[in-house]
């Protein structure tokens, strides 16, 4: 019987190779006016990137921070070279003046995924191990990110169903997936076979 474990990570690395994620941050002041609640803006990366980012996260807030304005931010569409968002003024239901916006963001190019704001980066499937905590600890540390726990069946569910359409196991009829979960007395897991 072979046991097969990969090791779920946190990304935040800023190289890529073929099997590592590329992250890139910044942020870009944009002068606006609204006479509603909402207007449309694009914002520049301000750096090549290889490709379309396959997930942009972004929020905007006023450049000046003595002011009280409050923003949400919606990415309405992912470019090479830009995004585009729907800025909405929050703390009040109306618009704003000319005044420069502060839009913090960082994208993410790679094989994984994002769930809630964090890069989850499963490593080639054809490097196949078998750790225990403290080397897939230290394996993950010495790839620029940290093991992650599964907080709840939501997080569970997205990352199962990602493994399951995502991964190729060739010749394998099963595998096994160590997802570096705490251990909760108070709940029963049951092990599902992908």
């Amino acid at each position: 019987m072979k046991f097969i474990w990969f090791v779920l990570l946190v990304e935040v690395m800023s190289v890529v190779d073929s099997h590592r994620p590329l992250t890139n941050g910044g942020s870009y002041e944009v002068s606006l006016f609204s006479t509603k609640a909402k207007t449309i803006a694009e914002v520049i990366y301000r750096m090549c990137l290889p490709k379309v980012p396959d997930y942009v996260h972004a929020t905007a807030r006023p450049s000046n921070p003595s002011l009280p304005h409050k923003f949400n931010l919606t990415i309405l569409e992912i470019k090479r070279g830009s995004f585009i968002v729907e800025i909405e003024r929050v703390d009040q239901a109306r618009g704003w003046d000319m005044m420069p916006i502060t839009v913090d963001w960082f994208s993410y190019i790679g094989n994984g995924m994002v769930y809630q704001n964090l890069i989850l980066w499963f490593p080639d499937a054809a490097d196949r191990r078998v750790m225990n905590l403290t080397t897939a600890s230290k394996y993950c540390i010495d790839n620029g990110g940290r093991l992650v726990d599964i907080v709840d069946k939501a997080m569970y569910d997205v990352v199962y169903n990602y493994c399951r359409q995502t991964i190729v196991f060739g010749s394998f009829s099963w595998v096994y997936f160590w997802l570096s979960s705490s251990y909760n007395t108070t709940v029963r897991l049951e092990y599902t076979h992908i």
